[in-house]
């Protein structure tokens, strides 16, 4: 767990906000529970270790959340672990697969108008916690809500979102500024009501305490009901007191991010489960006043730098290749783009093409001259309070290109998360570096322009390449999945044989589960639970 409580609200540099997409809507009404036996007076169940052929329904699983968590506003979360938690008790209008398709959710179906509109056709049948209808009201009343406060972690939403109305009972339209298939992604939201805590999703909610909010599986729902019967989120004021709960038996479910998770693996007893995420590790170049104008010299570090090496000294094998901002795991991202790979030899002969020659085979003094100046590179980077670990990376880097003769300054500037103008942020405005090492939060769905327009919020490299541009641009106006999957294998091979800027690797976090959870087939940032009604307790 990022500390125990997972920021959030600003992330917009170093670490950018994940940017989730939304639009909803909701019925008032007053939440009617049915009485359950309380999973705090149920002994523990006596567990198999044979496999059963059908999941038995049953069961409690206990997740860790941060001490004095916001449990108010489905929208107004500051936590990744609240975020997970409202994703249970929420249903969205859309939600995606594991490979990040669009699939349907409350909106059973979709159909393009054109210039941006779009048709969706709600779920019908579908009842709120409290035993209301869902409808059309539900998605308007939610927008509205949306957009009438002045900060929310959903609030990006907007900026996709022109209009939203009702046209019957089960039908809205929906139109965008941006007239392509990728427009969809701005409604993977939570659809919330007016009464406080009620939801359409899998689980309800069952009890709070002082120490402990207890949800319970929705008989009701409209997909089939999860195996699991109750889901309890049990205050903890560190990631170490949680593992700590987790070994002495308190809990059997921890989402985290620690580089050491894989020491908790042990057979038949704990399963550590990779769960892929938006975070990509960047290396940005300065296009405007650095050496790196020249696309020679962009492609001889994509060639120099061993980033397998990096994942695996520094990052503990958290982490996946990959050579574009798509994350490896997604329906969009070329194989075919897969041409950076570790060759100091290629890289030689590119900082050749590029102009340089030797200056001196000296050892340990190594440089490379064009107008007769030595290529002296400055390598931004940061630390936190809580980890140097993009630090550490950033040695192995300068280790990697001074052997090849470059000559690397690192400088390391404090940033602190949620902080939007710490030292390094600054730092990377001011746009006095080389290289910049970084780390994104990329946006679900495919809009890439903030990175490689020349305007881009998320362009400090400054960017100016027309071809990328429209690239990026042409993947917001794809008609088609089949038309978007063409122009992003398009944007992936010229940015492969440009390299803008060098993307290193996705992080990848982890669930440290009880081997006793079974169904898990996979997880991934930022909707975990995605496929929680599949996951179910060995046969008790």
């Amino acid at each position: 767990m990022r500390f125990m409580a997972r920021n959030l609200t600003v992330r917009n540099t170093l670490i950018f906000i994940l940017v989730l997409l939304l639009a909803a809507g909701c019925l008032s009404g007053c939440s009617i529970f049915r009485r359950k036996t309380d999973p705090d007076q149920t002994a523990s169940p006596s567990y198999s270790p044979a496999p059963t052929k059908e999941p038995v329904s049953g069961g409690t699983m206990r997740l860790p959340m941060p001490v004095n968590a916001p449990f108010e506003d489905p929208f107004d979360v500051s936590t990744e672990e609240m975020l997970n938690l409202f994703s249970l008790m929420y249903d969205k209008l859309l939600t995606l697969n594991a490979q990040g398709e669009i699939e349907p959710c409350l909106c059973e179906s979709w159909t393009s108008e054109g210039e941006g509109a779009w048709i969706l056709r709600l779920r019908e049948g579908v009842k709120w916690h409290n035993g209301s209808a869902f409808d059309a009201d539900d998605v308007v009343y939610t927008y509205e809500s949306l957009k009438e406060m002045e900060a929310s972690y959903y609030k990006p939403c907007l900026d996709r979102i022109e209009e939203l109305e009702k046209l019957d009972d089960y039908t809205v339209r929906v139109r965008f500024n941006v007239t392509g298939i990728a427009a969809l992604y701005s409604l993977l939201f939570p659809v919330k009501c007016e009464s406080k805590h009620v939801g359409t999703g899998p689980y309800r909610l069952y009890r709070v305490d002082d120490d402990a909010i207890v949800l319970t599986a929705n008989a009701d729902w409209w997909d089939r009901p999860p195996y699991i019967e109750f889901i309890k989120f049990v205050e903890r004021d560190s990631t170490s007191t949680a593992l700590a709960s987790f070994e002495a038996g308190q809990l059997n479910m921890i989402p985290t991010d620690i580089l050491t998770a894989g020491k908790y693996a042990e057979l038949g007893v704990t399963n550590v489960i990779d769960v892929m995420t938006q975070d990509m590790e960047a290396l940005l170049f300065n296009h405007r006043d650095s050496v790196f104008s020249h696309r020679e010299l962009r492609l001889a570090v994509a060639h120099a730098v061993n980033r397998s090496r990096i994942i695996t000294n520094v990052y503990m094998n958290r982490a996946r290749v990959a050579d574009s901002p798509i994350p490896p795991d997604n329906w969009l991202n070329s194989t075919r783009s897969g041409t950076l790979g570790y060759d100091p030899e290629r890289a030689l002969e590119l900082i050749e093409q590029a102009g340089f020659t030797v200056l001196s085979h000296e050892e340990a003094d190594l440089r490379y001259s064009r107008t007769g100046e030595s290529l002296v590179i400055k390598l931004l980077t940061s630390a936190t309070t809580e980890n140097t670990v993009r630090s550490d990376a950033a040695q192995l880097i300068k280790a990697e290109l001074e052997e090849l003769g470059f000559s690397v300054e690192i400088v390391t500037k404090k940033h602190t998360l949620g902080a939007g103008e710490s030292d390094f942020v600054k730092a990377l405005k001011a746009g006095d570096w080389d290289m910049a090492l970084v780390g994104f939060n990329l946006a679900l769905g495919c809009d890439l322009t903030s990175y490689v327009c020349q305007d881009g919020a998320n362009n400090f490299g400054h960017i100016d390449d027309d071809e990328l541009e429209a690239l990026a641009l042409s993947l917001l106006s794809a008609d088609s999945e089949e038309t978007l999957r063409e122009r992003a294998y398009e944007f992936q091979n010229y940015f492969a044989e440009n390299v803008p800027f060098m993307t290193l690797y996705f992080r990848l976090n982890s669930l440290i589960v009880s081997a006793k959870i079974a169904g898990i087939v996979s997880a991934r940032e930022p909707m975990i639970f995605e496929e929680v009604k599949n996951w179910h307790f060995s046969q008790y």
